[in-house]
């Protein structure tokens, strides 16, 4: 019976083995974002009220196969705006109890469907660690709310765009290599940037960084945040790369 059941282990590593190994050598994925056509012109301080009453013009443009934050669909449909490829997918927005503050991630078990009909989730933190508190969403401004929901479908833009396979090993190069989570997460930030988000993700990247009510959990964390998130003087100066915003280098 021993021997059975370590020759059927055996047999289960190799599959294991021969199936991370066949995704490694045959399969193209990166986990560099690559960067955009420019889409939207951007905007330092979105009005939210301006925008709060044009909302169902955003939910009829934006809104087709969406489940939004009860609360604050106005954020949820701004930040969809600057993402067109993504009018007819599945997005979810849900509050949950998580550690993290916000995270995007499809949903597994739709991955077995038609690529037309995957589900993707965006979940943001109602309760953390006492030491996220101060970084959750609820405690953004409006524009750094709508900035942080842009990271998020950058991630998810970047999903919608690989089969499968392309996503499996994405997720193994994500999971096994600091380097490669480095690169996506940088790359995820000036992704958003491209897209016409640079002032909303700056202000988010300011607020975690230098708002009194946050130098506790940036002083925490400071390594981790820096190395994986672009800091406001970097956004930027990649902003100042793209005329759209009208910037000259190294300079607000």
């Amino acid at each position: 019976m021993l021997k059975t059941i370590l020759r059927l282990c055996l047999i289960l590593l190799s599959g294991i083995m021969l199936f991370i190994g066949g995704l490694f050598l045959f399969v193209k994925a990166s986990p560099q974002q690559a960067m955009p056509t420019f889409n939207l012109q951007p905007i330092r301080q979105i009005d939210s009220l301006y925008w709060s009453f044009q909302v169902e013009q955003l939910r009829n443009e934006y809104g087709r196969h969406k489940k939004l934050l009860p609360g604050y669909e106005l954020q949820c449909l701004l930040a969809l705006s600057y993402y067109p490829e993504l009018k007819d997918a599945h997005v979810q927005f849900l509050f949950k109890k998580a550690q993290i503050p916000l995270s995007a991630r499809p949903d597994f078990f739709t991955l077995f469907r038609p690529h037309d009909n995957w589900h993707y989730l965006v979940v943001v933190s109602t309760k953390s660690t006492p030491l996220l508190e101060p970084i959750l969403f609820k405690n953004l401004s409006f524009n750094a709310q709508v900035g942080i929901l842009g990271h998020e479908l950058a991630h998810m833009a970047h999903y919608h765009q690989h089969n499968f396979w392309q996503l499996c090993k994405f997720g193994l190069l994500y999971a096994l290599r600091p380097s490669a989570r480095v690169a996506h997460e940088r790359s995820t930030d000036e992704h958003a940037i491209h897209r016409g988000l640079g002032w909303q993700l700056f202000d988010y990247a300011r607020y975690v960084r230098t708002d009194p009510r946050t130098a506790e959990t940036y002083e925490a964390s400071k390594a981790l945040i820096d190395r994986f998130y672009l800091q406001p003087a970097e956004i930027l100066e990649v902003m100042s790369r793209i005329p759209a915003y009208g910037l000259t280098s190294g300079g607000e």
